[in-house]
């Protein structure tokens, strides 16, 4: 994840912390059902593209 930047003396409540960190939370989880999704794409990719190999 990356960082987010505040300048110097700025601090969050702890109402907003919750709430950025539910949202990075959210978003992380986003990000690793899009992964899946393409991990699973490119095995299926490379299984056909071993597949049509052999056949030559």
């Amino acid at each position: 994840m990356g960082f987010i930047k505040f300048t110097k003396g700025t601090s969050l409540s702890d109402k907003d912390r919750k709430a950025l960190q539910k949202l990075l939370t959210e978003e992380k989880k986003k990000l690793q059902s899009a992964l899946k999704d393409v991990d699973a794409s490119l095995s299926m990719l490379s299984a056909a593209k071993k597949k049509a190999k052999k056949k030559k």
